[in-house]
């Protein structure tokens, strides 16, 4: 455990600032999860992802760095979906895997961040389909895969509200799924006694 706490203690010291920023980002992501809807969600995480793509190119993970941004963008644009038609159109999934799959293209190459990358890089792309789709259930079930691959670059990266970000992130995910099957349940036995 002193082990644990001497490399948290380090951390936070040599990247003060970027460790910081990440927190704001961190409370914005947890409080992300209990929205009603995915559009709700989407709005949410579009602030939350700004300070997470500073907070990865604070401290030089490019990858997460570039896909936190391309959340931000894809965030963006779902939260406008059936507000605005150009944000409503079927390819806008498709579009922002490419872009996530470019991102890790060009950070591995170019970077050479390594087998790391291939972490964010799922979260990414299967965000991707969890945030369009209208079934909220299944995103938050979606939403699990993507928590957990940042959960490992996190670690790997050497960002502490990350790492504590995605195991709030989980605890508050299943809180909503159980939420949700206990009044889909209760619905169910209100419907049989009528």
């Amino acid at each position: 455990m002193t082990t644990l706490w001497n490399e948290i203690e380090r951390l936070a010291a040599e990247h003060p600032i970027a460790q910081s920023l990440g927190l704001v980002a961190l409370v914005l992501t947890c409080l992300s999860y209990q929205a009603r809807t995915t559009r709700a969600i989407a709005l949410r995480q579009t602030v939350a992802a700004f300070f997470w793509t500073v907070h990865m190119l604070l401290l030089g993970a490019w990858s997460g760095c570039l896909l936190n941004f391309a959340g931000l963008v894809r965030s963006g644009v779902y939260s406008q979906r059936g507000e605005r038609a150009w944000a409503s159109r079927p390819f806008w999934p498709w579009l922002f895997g490419v872009l996530c799959v470019s991102a890790a293209v060009w950070s591995g190459l170019a970077q050479g961040e390594g087998p790391r990358l291939l972490f964010p890089t799922a979260a990414q792309c299967i965000a991707c389909y969890a945030l369009w789709t209208v079934r909220v259930r299944f995103a938050r079930f979606l939403l699990v895969a993507v928590s957990l691959c940042w959960l490992a670059y996190d670690v790997l990266s050497g960002s502490i509200p990350g790492t504590v970000c995605e195991v709030f992130s989980q605890i508050s995910l299943y809180i909503a799924i159980v939420r949700d099957f206990r009044r889909s349940g209760s619905d169910r036995h209100s419907a049989k006694a009528t």
